[in-house]
């Protein structure tokens, strides 16, 4: 390949990377993950525009600045938990509960519940990057404004979403 060539290639990947471009027009998505946070809802939407809606419970405080895009950078099943130092003082503190620094899958105790959904921003410092979409260990918390920032859904619906998109480019949009 001729010099001009690979600086011609490095030059169009160096404009789409860092231009002002959204992550869902540098990408052909094959689905749209939509979140209505005041309506404690998740719609999963296709090309075709067939959808299903999730009951959510959502962060306990909403971000300032909606909507926020994301897209979907992986999925888990059976997820391990780290809650971060934050979540175990508020566990101890809250319901008496001391967390170790890791859960394992199917402990009960593990907040992510049977699958997870991990998240790369397009806008950054609107919603902590440690924030994804997840099953729970508490489906009494579905509908409420609980979360430290997660979502959260029921565990089949979680699983139900997991089979759906795995493999397949996702986008996430976070309303009001």
């Amino acid at each position: 390949m001729s010099l001009r060539i690979r600086i011609a290639i490095t030059a169009l990947f160096c404009i789409l990377f860092f231009s002002n471009i959204s992550l869902a027009q540098q990408i052909q998505e094959e689905f749209l993950i939509d979140i209505k946070l005041s309506e404690f809802k998740l719609t999963l939407i296709d090309k075709n525009s067939q959808s299903s809606e999730f009951k959510i419970a959502t962060p306990a405080v909403t971000p300032k600045s909606l909507p926020i895009e994301a897209i979907v950078l992986a999925v888990e099943r059976d997820p391990y938990w780290h809650p971060t130092e934050r979540t175990r003082e508020a566990y101890l503190r809250q319901r008496n509960i001391e967390l170790p620094i890791l859960l394992r899958p199917g402990d009960p105790r593990n907040a992510m519940g049977k699958g997870l959904i991990r998240l790369k921003y397009s806008r950054s410092g609107l919603i902590d990057g440690n924030v994804v979409i997840h099953g729970t260990n508490d489906e009494e918390s579905i509908g409420k404004k609980i979360s430290r920032g997660c979502i959260r859904l029921y565990n089949k619906d979680i699983i139900t979403i997991i089979q759906t998109i795995q493999n397949k480019s996702t986008r996430v949009i976070f309303q009001k």
